[in-house]
């Protein structure tokens, strides 16, 4: 079962923040801990790390989208799902 990638708090006050880039490509082998995805906040940018070790199977908020604390940024399919 595919585990989501999620936007965790990071102390915004709106918690609002824009996708600026995506580090993986659907297909990538990411292991647990790696950074995924890049997010920016007025003046700074803070990493997302994968969940779990697998693929990434889907991307939910593409390049400059916005997300808000606790929006699912993509998936990834664990490895001992296969």
């Amino acid at each position: 079962m595919s585990v989501p990638i999620i936007l965790p708090e990071l102390g915004v006050r709106d918690g609002t923040v824009r996708v600026s880039c995506w580090l993986v490509d659907l297909g990538d082998h990411v292991d647990a801990g790696d950074r995924v995805v890049e997010v920016w906040i007025p003046g700074i940018t803070c990493d997302v790390s994968a969940p779990v070790a697998g693929v990434v199977t889907r991307i939910d908020k593409p390049f400059e989208s916005t997300a808000r604390t606790g929006d699912v940024l993509g998936w990834i399919e664990p490895e001992d799902a296969a």
